[in-house]
């Protein structure tokens, strides 16, 4: 790598921006001429010239630079970036919870200092996300950590709706079967949300497990039946599966009958989990998962998702019988921890339920947070217990 071109702090940011070591360093925090190309690496220096970080720059972003490092000694080179892969690798494999999967979240954006880059793993098949034109140029470099460290057989490029998904290396596979705490499931490469399966939601599907003994359970925003695949093989008596979506809810008794747990009474509905909650009886299912997508990607439509929250909240806590339980979770970033537990207060309150908090819940250690990023704290989640 050549010479990494400099950009200038305004007068007075600097300061600031070293203590708090956000990652995210907004537009109006530089000069007017500090300019790069579309996902160049550069050097941030202060207003007297600096050097303070390294990130990527996007010019067409309110999220101006990503810092990727905060030692201005460092230098971003092709060794910089293996050393960094290596690192994310090295966490992983320390982990004892991931002993019991070969799924897991190798690289966790921001959370393991690559702005950009997710990178999951099922079996032999890694899916990648490079969400910002920085990670992008370090395409090359990551297929080639991937292949030479990993027993792969194929790596699969995941964009958004406006680029077409593409094999990057390998021999393409629609489905892929993972095994995780002593359960299989089926994941469509191609077709499935994110990069295939919810891997954040490892430790909480295992956490509901015990308490689906003898219990009637209602999984709503079931996708592929992750949390009605553990409640069956915790022993549920009955189970519901809501998914609005038909490809991925066909999976739900696929992964039934893989795991053999086809005998336990299921009833899928595939429509929309506000009106499938309006058609259940109170006192009807002694356990109720709520696991919805992100109600919003963005700040201004923060009031709108919180209305959601409260919403399908109130509805499942007055559905439940006293001694019910409630898994609920939000996976908004704008949503923080705090501020879903307000939700669930509220709901609660309007529900006019006596309710307990038993568990606070989040993503498990391969999905590590950056301290200095309150926003990679996507993942929160309750189990409560409602009382009269």
């Amino acid at each position: 790598m050549g010479r990494v071109r400099r950009v200038r702090l305004r007068p007075g940011k600097a300061q600031k921006i070293r203590y708090q070591r956000h990652p995210w360093l907004f537009s109006g925090a530089f000069t007017a001429d500090s300019l790069a190309e579309a996902g160049e690496m550069v050097c941030v220096c202060d207003e007297h010239g600096q050097p303070i970080a390294y990130g990527s720059w996007e010019p067409e972003s309110p999220i101006r630079c990503r810092v990727f490092s905060w030692k201005p000694a460092d230098t971003p080179n092709t060794r910089f970036w293996e050393e960094r892969f290596q690192r994310a690798l090295d966490l992983r494999r320390s982990l004892p919870t991931l002993h019991a999967t070969n799924a897991y979240r190798l690289i966790n954006s921001e959370g393991d200092a690559l702005p950009g880059i997710v990178v999951d793993v099922y079996d032999t098949v890694a899916v990648v996300q490079l969400r910002t034109a920085g990670a992008e140029r370090l395409r090359p470099a990551l297929v080639r950590f991937l292949t030479q460290n990993l027993s792969l057989t194929a790596i699969y490029l995941r964009r958004n709706q406006l680029a077409a998904s593409e094999w990057l290396w390998g021999t393409p596979t629609e489905e892929v079967i993972i095994e995780e705490n002593g359960l299989r499931f089926l994941v469509n490469i191609p077709t499935g949300q994110k990069t295939g399966f919810f891997l954040d939601q490892r430790e909480n599907r295992n956490l509901l497990r015990p308490y689906a003994a003898g219990k009637k359970v209602a999984n709503f925003f079931a996708y592929t039946g992750g949390f009605t695949i553990y409640a069956a093989a915790g022993g549920a008596a009955q189970l519901l599966s809501v998914e609005i979506m038909p490809e991925p809810a066909r999976l739900i008794e696929r992964n039934l009958a893989l795991n053999d747990l086809a005998h336990v009474p299921h009833a899928l509905w595939v429509e929309d989990a506000f009106k499938a909650l309006q058609r259940l009886e109170p006192g009807e299912w002694d356990i109720i998962v709520l696991d919805p997508p992100a109600f919003t990607h963005h700040q201004e439509a923060l009031l709108q998702a919180i209305q959601g929250y409260k919403e399908i909240n109130r509805r499942a806590l007055r559905l439940l019988p006293p001694g019910g339980h409630l898994f609920t979770f939000s996976c908004s970033g704008h949503v923080t921890p705090q501020l879903f537990r307000d939700v669930l207060f509220q709901s609660a309150a309007d529900a006019d339920r006596e309710v307990q908090i038993l568990h606070f819940l989040h993503a498990p250690a391969d999905h590590p947070i950056d301290l200095y990023h309150p926003q990679g704290e996507y993942l929160k989640g309750f189990v409560v217990r409602v009382g009269s």
